[in-house]
């Protein structure tokens, strides 16, 4: 009797959310609970960072999947951030979702997208920052 073939899985195969890593980045600790609580009900490993320097010490230790930025930041901007985050030859496949009250001009977010980082503007509204991020990661499973 043969044997069955055993089955074969991709790389790239669905990974499940449980074991995506999300890193928040604001230096506004009320920013970060809100984000906090809004991803809390889904199953996602979350890390937090006060500023971009913080942040990027994290990135290159945790290697999250997605990296929820505020642009208006000490120290470093979230823009320069994510093109720190960029240069890391081992960080490539990290995605990003720029978040900001403030945009220095009606290009920017665009100008966002084109060099592979989303945009969302503060007040943001939950659902579509929720859409944003299934865009980004795929579909995000409830906890159990």
């Amino acid at each position: 009797m043969l044997d069955k073939p055993k089955a074969r899985y991709h790389k790239s195969a669905v990974i499940p959310m449980a074991t995506k890593k999300i890193l928040l980045v604001d230096d506004d600790p009320n920013s970060r609970e809100l984000l906090r609580l809004a991803l809390g009900p889904y199953e996602c490993r979350l890390f937090e960072a006060a500023d971009g320097a913080e942040a990027l010490s994290m990135a290159q230790r945790e290697r999250p999947d997605l990296i929820i930025l505020d642009h208006m930041m000490p120290k470093m901007t979230g823009y320069e951030l994510f093109h720190k985050i960029r240069e890391d030859s081992t960080l490539s496949a990290t995605r990003f979702i720029m978040v900001t009250v403030k945009h220095f001009d009606s290009q920017f977010p665009e100008r966002l997208r084109l060099e592979g980082c989303e945009f969302i503007a503060k007040p943001y509204d939950f659902y579509a920052l929720y859409a944003l991020i299934q865009k980004v990661l795929g579909p995000l499973d409830p906890r159990r």
